[in-house]
């Protein structure tokens, strides 16, 4: 697979109970073989593998092919994001992006992303607010020697 975008999502769920096991489920539930994202970012900043990154998404419909999806668990419609979790997300998107060549301007919310066929609120007002900042950073870092 080549990739070519990193996506952002939100689990919709409570931050303070959700695991990766509870979104696996759900997932499956739907009909998908398992967990639909690449990486998962629990309450307390784990940051969980779930997908292979060798494998094409089910996080994203219409742009999965090219894509590698990280869930940040909470629902920040309403919902604060924890200073742990933006860490740990910026920390995975830095990481994707120097594997795969690529940059932040790379980086989009799912509700932002072109190609998807969804229509969604996803990853919630709460952290797409924070998406800007999130970028920043993974810019600066991927930018220091």
């Amino acid at each position: 697979m080549i990739v070519e975008k990193l996506v952002v999502h939100h689990s919709a769920s409570k931050k303070s109970t959700t695991k990766k096991s509870d979104i696996d489920s759900w997932h499956k539930q739907r009909g998908f073989s398992q967990v639909g994202y690449h990486k998962i970012i629990e309450g307390d900043g784990k940051i969980v593998s779930g997908r292979s990154e060798k494998l094409k998404g089910a996080h994203a419909k219409g742009t999965n092919h090219n894509s590698l999806g990280v869930c940040v668990v909470g629902n920040f419609e309403n919902e604060i994001p924890s200073d742990v979790q933006i860490i740990s997300v910026i920390k995975v998107l830095v990481e994707w992006c120097k594997k795969y060549e690529l940059t932040s301007t790379d980086i989009y919310g799912h509700g932002n992303i072109s190609g998807t066929t969804t229509k969604t609120s996803c990853p919630g007002k709460n952290l797409i607010s924070l998406l800007p900042g999130i970028k920043r950073s993974v810019l600066e870092k991927l930018e220091k020697p």
